[in-house]
């Protein structure tokens, strides 16, 4: 038996089976194969489409992304499974041949028949510990490949609540003027209450993200349907009111506080896609439209301006992960019921 050939093998099919178990499993993010995979084809798809959101390409890379990872899955199994077999070379018999197996690629097509559970094929396994790993191969294909597809489920039921809360959130106003304007004649109450309708969303999106991180390549090019876009107005709106706008003028100011804090852990997720403060802080809106309500600029310590600094760089990393700049959450995108269908 050759043993660099079974200890290779041994290596993949065991780092291949905990990539799977982690990413599908665990609550905490993809784990290294299907993480690496995932960042460097959308940086690269990036690169190509010149990190435009509008570029119909993008919207084509997260399908893409999740079935490649879960064939790379089936892929290294399927080769791990081959370099244990083909480190011994009187590991399988030919009855048709009446000689045992020889030659990489007739392995192949063994691990391959018996990984897909297609059945015992040409050839039978020569000894006894052969009959028991051939059962095991065909025992990792059951349970792993099954797991591997049942993996998309999830994503695509966090896709559409990913989108759903987008629209959500662009039915409060387009922009953050828009938002504050559209709410501040009775002291945000209307607004309080829409807020309280999208805390619970909010938190599930993040659960789904931080769960599954393949979910961030999954673009949309209408504004109204990005969440990173909706996300950023909505929490740009929020800061806002929340340091700039004077707590007198909020009949409900806890359900804002509530949301934000929402939006805070919905950020702390991006960290799993590898998603960190940009360098440079966006600049600062226009408020001059909040007139009365504004708060002095001493009112606004030192502290407060740094967080919020911090914050708005990582949204600015986060748009911009996803083909968006900064300017996009000052744009108006008017959308009629018919484009939505």
């Amino acid at each position: 038996m050759n043993l660099l050939y079974f200890g290779i093998g041994a290596i993949i099919v065991l780092v291949t089976i905990y990539d799977m178990i982690y990413t599908i499993l665990s609550p905490r993010g993809s784990a290294f194969i299907a993480d690496r995979i995932s960042r460097w084809f959308w940086r690269f798809a990036l690169k190509i489409t010149g990190k435009n959101g509008k570029n119909r390409l993008l919207e084509y890379v997260g399908p893409l992304i999740l079935l490649g990872i879960v064939l790379t899955w089936i892929i290294i199994l399927w080769l791990g499974n081959t370099l244990i077999v083909y480190s011994d070379p009187q590991a399988l018999w030919s009855a048709q041949d009446n000689a045992y197996v020889s030659g990489f690629f007739n392995k192949l097509y063994f691990a391959a028949y018996v990984l897909s559970s297609m059945g015992n094929g040409d050839y039978t396994p020569a000894s006894d510990w052969w009959l028991f790993f051939t059962g095991f191969i065909s025992y990792t294909g059951v349970v792993f490949i099954s797991l591997g597809i049942s993996f998309l489920i999830p994503v695509v039921e966090g896709i559409t609540l990913k989108r759903k809360l987008s629209m959500q959130i662009h039915n409060l106003g387009e922009t953050p003027e828009k938002i504050i304007t559209n709410y501040k004649d009775d002291n945000f109450n209307r607004l309080s209450e829409a807020l309280s309708d999208l805390e619970a969303p909010l938190l599930k999106v993040a659960q789904s993200h931080l769960a599954y991180p393949v979910i961030h390549y999954f673009h949309s090019i209408n504004l109204y349907e990005s969440l990173p876009v909706q996300l950023a107005t909505l929490d740009e709106t929020l800061s806002i009111l929340l340091y700039q706008v004077e707590e007198d003028h909020f009949e409900d100011r806890r359900s804002i506080e509530r949301t934000y804090k929402s939006l805070t852990y919905y950020l702390s997720t991006l960290a799993s896609a590898f998603i960190h403060p940009n360098d440079d802080e966006p600049e600062h809106p226009d408020t001059n439209y909040l007139q009365d309500l504004k708060k002095s600029d001493q009112a606004i310590n030192d502290s407060a301006n740094r967080r919020l600094a911090n914050r708005r760089k990582l949204l600015l990393a986060y748009l911009q992960n996803d083909g968006w700049q900064w300017d996009v959450i000052e744009k108006t995108e008017k959308v009629t019921i018919e484009e939505m269908i």
